[in-house]
């Protein structure tokens, strides 16, 4: 009986075929995991926002979201929650800002309303210590202003739509609040770029 010292036709035909499915399988994954990977984000800041607005009644204080924006393109790359404390806007530690990934953007399409501010802050003096010691009386000029807040009672102000959009997915991602469920609900629209 001769042995062989190769591989025969079929058995390389075999192999060569197992290889290309598994090359095209992973494509296709590699391809499906981008256009996963936008609507996941949406979904990280709906959870984001209910959270906001779930701590606000819970606690009884109101939440709101200032957008922190990059200079060169004016564009929203974080959303740090504050809180309304002693009269004004005050930056928390917890939740985290939510930081924008994957070059999202976010619009704010709101109702304009009567007054400056959401909730009135207060202009007053603030003691501070200076280097020798002493106290002295500095007046606050930088004052956070949230662009949306998330009230006690279960509202928010003002009321309007905030779209997420992404420069490569070509569906948006719009949030409002809904009255009937006290609850922010996220629907999936054509981009208005």
């Amino acid at each position: 009986m001769r042995y062989s010292k190769g591989f025969t036709l079929i058995e390389l035909l075999v192999v060569v075929a197992i290889v290309v499915i598994l090359a095209l399988v992973s494509i296709l994954a590699v391809n499906q995991s981008a256009d996963r990977r936008y609507p996941a984000e949406a979904d990280k800041l709906l959870i984001w926002l209910q959270q906001i607005a779930q701590r606000s009644s819970l606690e009884g204080a109101a939440y709101g979201l200032v957008a922190k924006i990059e200079g060169d393109s004016q564009a929203t790359i974080e959303l740090q929650p504050v809180i309304y404390y002693r009269k004004r806007w005050v930056e928390v530690l917890s939740p985290e800002p939510f930081v924008l990934d994957h070059n999202g953007t976010i619009t704010w399409d709101m109702e304009s309303i009567e007054a400056d501010e959401l909730i009135v802050q207060s202009r007053s003096v603030l003691p501070q210590i200076n280097q020798r010691g002493e106290i002295e009386e500095v007046e606050e000029e930088d004052f956070l202003l949230p662009e949306i807040a998330f009230l006690p009672d279960g509202y928010v102000e003002p009321e309007g739509v905030m779209q997420l959009s992404f420069n490569a997915y070509k569906n948006a991602f719009n949030y409002q609040w809904d009255d009937t469920t006290n609850n922010i609900i996220m629907e999936l629209v054509e981009s208005s770029r």
